[in-house]
């Protein structure tokens, strides 16, 4: 018994690098949609397809920052449009599907932009006149020169150590 070929490739077609083709993706998550819901259109490559984009281009991958950093924009913005288009008479359950559309969006665009959107996690102290805010800063995230910055502001209180270094 012999092993039928297969007439043609299944699935979707391999994409070498377009860049009208990768346009339309930035500019679709730019507008809010997700890399998902892009790549189930007919016309639009796999998101395997895309990672690999992302990898061998660097062009690509700035402008898919940029568009990311959008996208985040908008789903904010697209909190104030449904608490604004929701109804005076609008009944609890439209309220609750709101709000989850709402938390939702707001979610989404402090993960892609958590300085801008993120939830801060600040301890505020007063002391008379002196006033201390702490936050917590996830070392991981930040950029080469935010890690710069906070090397030096940690250098600058440390107490001088008392421990030889030349060990």
């Amino acid at each position: 018994m012999t092993k039928k070929k297969p007439d043609a490739k299944r699935g979707r077609p391999e994409y070498p690098y377009d860049e009208a083709i990768a346009d339309k993706i930035l500019d679709k998550l730019a507008d809010g949609q997700s890399l998902r819901s892009i790549c189930l259109e007919a016309d639009m490559p796999d998101g395997s397809v895309i990672r690999k984009w992302l990898a061998r281009n660097a062009d690509f991958a700035r402008q898919y920052a940029y568009a990311r950093d959008e996208q985040a924009d908008t789903l904010f913005d697209e909190t104030l449009a449904i608490a604004d288009n929701l109804s005076e008479e609008a009944t609890n359950e439209q309220i609750r599907k709101a709000q989850l559309r709402i938390d939702t969006r707001k979610w989404l665009a402090g993960k892609l932009r958590p300085k801008k959107y993120g939830e801060a996690n600040k301890l505020e102290a007063q002391n008379g006149d002196q006033s201390i805010t702490m936050q917590t800063i996830n070392i991981g995230k930040l950029d080469f020169d935010d890690r710069e910055a906070l090397a030096g502001m940690l250098k600058a209180i440390a107490p001088p150590s008392t421990i030889d270094d030349d060990l």
